[in-house]
């Protein structure tokens, strides 16, 4: 066997090897990156005389093999050992930039970010979409009814998905999140994603047959004076010694009074003057929204009611809001009371059918009224 032959052979078998131990680790993405690289190592070190001539002898005596002249052309192995590592290299820049999301189902009506018609609309490449998702719709079925079995399932799944989505996004400097799914599960995986580096929200417009968007980074000084402002409001008469509280806060939709009826304890609005859908636009106009809401958890309601040990959440938010405050609970969870986020069925009587704690010692556990 000639020597350049041997050469290829031992190279051949380098590079398979490499492709199958990074994907037997679980580092698929970096697969072929490493193969290159390491492929492109070992053609240039095959061109150093002294030290090829070594390892090429002492494999072809373990291999029982005779080995023939060395026919050169080491300039042409080491310029295409070089290409190969700058592509290994370039391959595996561009992978380090995926982007990842984190896709939430728990309504019929989901949509998938990896269409073309999605990827389209949110300026994505396909190839650099990691796309992972929290399906829970066949157990959920509207939410008309809960059972605790039901909604321990769900809350597992939920634990267990977003667990494994902050592992694997632990280097990534941001991820996305969307998702179409009731408001006590979006806020309950908040609470697990705290370190999952979330800053890019995708929401859905279902005006004019439907489209994805994505909030922009920062307010453009001519829209700052036309964005509304979040409002607090308690009651004329507030009962200082209550232990529970509801909070209801409408940014998508009007949290009506006649809805709260159910529960009878003092209820403080956080609200929008005209609340409507996708009128969150912006992520500095989410920030602010989620600034103001978790200073009323955290603090204006301990200061108004000194006893408080539970706090009920109504709300009509949409998905970016649920999962902030999910968030900002997951990173305080010893410095606030109780909190219940409900579940609304406008058809239903009374209309918010189950609530679920979504932290303390209760967590993921049910509540109903």
């Amino acid at each position: 066997m000639t020597y350049n032959g041997f050469v290829l052979i031992i190279f051949a078998l380098f590079a398979v090897l490499t492709y199958l131990l990074s994907i037997f680790i679980g580092k698929e993405e970096d697969s072929i990156p490493n193969t290159l690289f390491s492929s492109g190592i070992t053609l240039i070190m095959s061109c150093i005389p002294e030290t090829s001539d070594t390892i090429m002898e002492i494999i072809a005596k373990l291999m029982n093999i005779s080995l023939g002249e060395d026919e050169g052309e080491y300039w042409f192995k080491a310029v295409i050992g070089l290409i190969l590592i700058i592509l290994g290299i370039v391959l595996n820049l561009a992978l380090k930039q995926r982007v990842y999301v984190l896709n939430m189902y728990g309504i019929a009506t989901q949509k998938d970010i990896d269409e073309s018609k999605a990827l389209k609309e949110l300026k994505l490449v396909e190839y650099k979409v990691k796309e992972q998702v929290i399906d829970f719709v066949q157990f959920f079925n509207n939410g008309t009814t809960m059972e605790p079995k039901i909604n321990q399932m769900i809350c597992k799944h939920i634990e267990n998905a977003t667990s494994k989505f902050s592992a694997k996004v632990a280097e990534q400097k941001e991820t996305c999140f969307t998702g179409m799914a009731p408001i006590p599960y979006t806020v309950y995986a908040g609470t697990f994603l705290e370190s999952a580096k979330i800053n890019r929200y995708f929401e859905y417009n279902n005006r004019n047959g439907g489209c994805y968007y994505e909030l922009k980074k920062k307010i453009k000084k001519k829209e700052q004076n036309s964005l509304q402002s979040l409002n607090l409001s308690f009651p004329q008469t507030l009962n200082h010694g209550v232990s529970e509280v509801v909070l209801a806060i409408s940014i998508s939709h009007e949290v009506k009074e006649s809805d709260l009826a159910q529960f009878s304890t003092d209820v403080v609005h956080i609200s929008l003057s005209n609340p409507q859908d996708n009128i969150i636009k912006y992520s500095q106009q989410l920030n602010n929204y989620i600034d103001e809401i978790y200073e009323a958890i955290e603090t204006k309601l301990k200061s108004n009611y000194p006893n408080l040990q539970m706090i009920h959440i109504v709300a009509s938010v949409p998905s970016c809001v649920s999962l902030e405050i999910g968030k900002r609970i997951g990173l305080r969870t010893n410095r606030v009371c109780d909190i219940v986020v409900h579940h609304y069925v406008s058809s239903s009587n009374p209309p918010y059918v189950f609530g679920l704690y979504v932290n303390g010692s209760k967590k993921g556990q049910l509540y109903h009224n």
